[in-house]
């Protein structure tokens, strides 16, 4: 009877996990975790993979951990392309600040890259490697939504090939630098997600203009706060707001006892996706 009971609990633990592991398998689940109808709190983004100090960014391990912490978080990520046309993660094209490296990672091949060490926050090598993007996509498994920083020059048709090879089409939101590149990801890939840099009420007005369906959208904000009508105008053409509380000056930046007010006045504003360094400090603020 242990035995059995055992096994039965092995397996229902066997089908949650799997279960958690193919959540965004189609366009409406993505859609409604990103636009619901009535949302009763903000999405958390983990601005490269929110790291604290003694982790380090865009690597599978902080990934991990903030999944652990923050279950619905969204995992932003920074994917460039070595000089051998490798696809990988990390913020700078510079190497020195997070890894062991040096000079320029375009500038590199894969084999030589490999063998760096990421640097924690604070600067000290860790055991942890940069990850190739492929090895993310085939851990995410479309757990979490996935926010992909392609940086310029990175061969974009390639990196969602990439996307498409891993069925991960539903589980990611693509940030565009320019309304021309959302426009050319719009006409390949109709209902894919978008994020888009925003400014004005009227910018909504001139995407369309310009040629870009206001569908699957979502408006990066300015980090400075705004007057409530601002995101409002978003949400009345259906575009949920982010918006970015990491950087200098910024609430991040805030003791957590004091920044708490200023988190939750964003939300009041319309803030829907918090873009944070802190992810799973944030989260317990409006469980």
């Amino acid at each position: 009877m242990k035995k059995l009971i055992i096994t039965l609990l092995g397996c229902s633990l066997a089908g949650h996990v799997s279960a958690q592991e193919n959540r965004f398998q189609t366009n409406a689940v993505i859609s409604t975790f990103l636009m619901p109808e009535r949302r009763t709190k903000p999405v958390i983004l983990a601005h490269r993979g929110g790291p604290d100090a003694g982790d380090t960014e865009n690597s599978l391990e902080t990934f991990r951990k903030a999944i652990n912490d923050v279950p619905d978080a969204i995992l932003e990520m920074d994917v460039r392309m070595t000089k051998d046309s490798v696809l990988t993660l990390l913020h700078d094209d510079e190497l020195e600040r997070t890894t062991t490296g040096t000079g320029s990672l375009n500038a590199q091949t894969w084999p030589v890259l490999s063998r760096l060490q990421l640097r924690d926050l604070t600067g000290k090598p860790t055991t942890q490697k940069m990850p190739l993007f492929e090895e993310v996509l085939r851990w995410n498994r479309n757990r979490a939504v996935l926010a992909l920083d392609i940086k310029p020059g990175v061969d974009l048709r390639k990196a969602m090939a990439m996307v498409e090879k891993h069925k991960a089409l539903n589980s990611v939101l693509v940030i565009c630098y320019t309304v021309e590149s959302a426009v050319a990801l719009r006409q390949t890939y109709p209902d894919l997600w978008l994020a888009l840099g925003v400014t004005t009420a009227d910018d909504p007005a001139k995407f369309s203009k310009a040629g870009l369906p206001l569908h699957h959208l979502v408006a990066l904000t300015p980090r400075q706060l705004q007057p409530k009508a601002f995101y409002e105008a978003m949400h009345a053409v259906g575009i949920p707001c982010s918006v970015g509380t990491y950087g200098k000056d910024n609430v991040d930046e805030q003791p957590m006892e004091k920044a708490g007010s200023a988190y939750r006045r964003i939300v009041e504003q319309g803030g829907d996706i918090l873009t944070t360094d802190r992810p799973a400090a944030v989260d317990r603020l409006f469980r």
